[in-house]
């Protein structure tokens, strides 16, 4: 049975519907790696809502703006898969050159770093995003309450959970 190493999660504010795991050493200049535009480009919001390339993943979200939880876990290999109804899986491979990710939105705010303990490596990765109910979904009014408009935070948390599980490429299933 695979151990989980680490754990490490907090809050991320989540803008335009996506944010990134990124490598503490940027961007990629492998020539194979794809460019953020285009890696984005892959993505969707239903069926490929996370992709990887060289130091960097991508994910999508249902929801333009908002705060969420995002976990990232390292484990020595595959983690058992837990199936649980509404939940969305998807796995990639991620290389990471330094070894050291954290998830990051489009301004920069940077969540948890977690430390893979091994640089130059291929990872999978197996994302897990998990929608919640809208807790303003049978509040007819909400939205025009004009109290709220300078902070739309305070309004938007907790829609979505992010989990995403690093192993090695090579350890496989144990």
């Amino acid at each position: 049975m695979a151990n989980l190493v680490e754990r490490v999660s907090d809050a991320l504010w989540i803008d335009y519907g996506s944010f990134s795991v990124l490598d503490v050493d940027g961007l990629s200049r492998s020539p194979a790696a794809l460019d953020p535009e285009k890696l984005y480009f892959l993505t969707d919001e239903d069926e490929v809502w996370f992709a990887a390339t060289a130091n960097m993943a991508i994910v999508r979200s249902r929801v333009g703006f908002h705060s969420a939880r995002v976990t990232l876990e390292l484990w020595e290999a595959e983690p058992p898969a837990e199936e649980e109804g509404g939940v969305d899986r998807r796995t990639v491979e991620l290389f990471s050159s330094s070894g050291k990710l954290r998830p990051t939105n489009s301004a920069g705010d940077a969540g948890p770093l977690l430390d893979l303990r091994v640089p130059g490596a291929s990872w999978l990765v197996r994302g897990h995003r998990l929608a919640k109910a809208d807790p303003f979904a049978d509040v007819e009014d909400f939205y025009d309450d004009d109290d709220d408009d300078d902070d739309p935070g305070a309004r938007m948390e907790g829609l979505e959970e992010f989990l995403f599980q690093f192993w090695p490429v090579n350890a496989g299933a144990r």
